[in-house]
């Protein structure tokens, strides 16, 4: 007679077995830093050890000590303050700029070239009017409208200045010919000789 166990009994008694060996396989490998460790421990207090013992120091005899007396400051120099020289008057006496009453008295006729530095047509009606006033044979004075020295003055005389523009004046202080906006050296040159006549 063979003794026959069902199935059904022996997969739960496998299982649990199965799972009794790895619950002891932890239990048994578990390192030793995380085994709480149930025995009592001593603690000994430290000895304390008694401080040294300090030689009294002999008092050292205080010797004066002699303080400088601050030397006397100096007195300050007055020093004269600089005599301010009067600024230079950008105009003559009939009102024009002194750079363009100097031309005049060098050429009976000037060509004023009037320009912003930075714009680069007035930088071209400039070279045109240089040219002009070369081929007609008179002065030329080129007048920064930003240069507040050389501009005030013709705004005081002419009212508005444009830029680019070309002032044609003859001696002393007359004004032959005014143009507004870009002029080519031909144009230029006809302004300067009629000028002259």
């Amino acid at each position: 007679m063979s003794l026959r166990l069902p199935t059904r009994t022996l997969v739960p008694v496998v299982v649990l077995a199965v799972l009794g060996g790895v619950v002891a396989t932890f239990m048994v490998a578990r390192p030793p830093s995380s085994a709480v460790d149930d025995s009592p421990s001593v603690v000994r207090p430290k000895r304390a050890t008694p401080a040294p013992v300090k030689k009294p120091v002999k008092a050292k005899a205080k010797v004066p000590v002699q303080t400088a007396k601050p030397a006397a400051k100096p007195k300050p120099v007055a020093v004269p303050a600089p005599v301010a020289k009067p600024a230079a008057e950008p105009v003559d006496d009939s009102g024009l700029p002194k750079v363009l009453s100097a031309a005049l008295a060098h050429d009976r006729v000037v060509v004023v070239g009037l320009y912003d530095p930075d714009s680069p047509v007035d930088q071209l009606s400039l070279a045109e009017a240089r040219a002009g006033a070369k081929a007609a044979g008179v002065g030329f004075v080129a007048i920064n409208v930003f240069a507040e020295a050389q501009s005030r003055p013709l705004v005081e005389l002419l009212g508005t200045l444009e830029n680019p523009g070309i002032l044609v004046y003859r001696r002393p202080d007359a004004i032959a010919a005014r143009f507004s906006g870009f002029a080519d050296s031909e144009t230029v040159a006809q302004a300067a000789a009629n000028a002259l006549r």
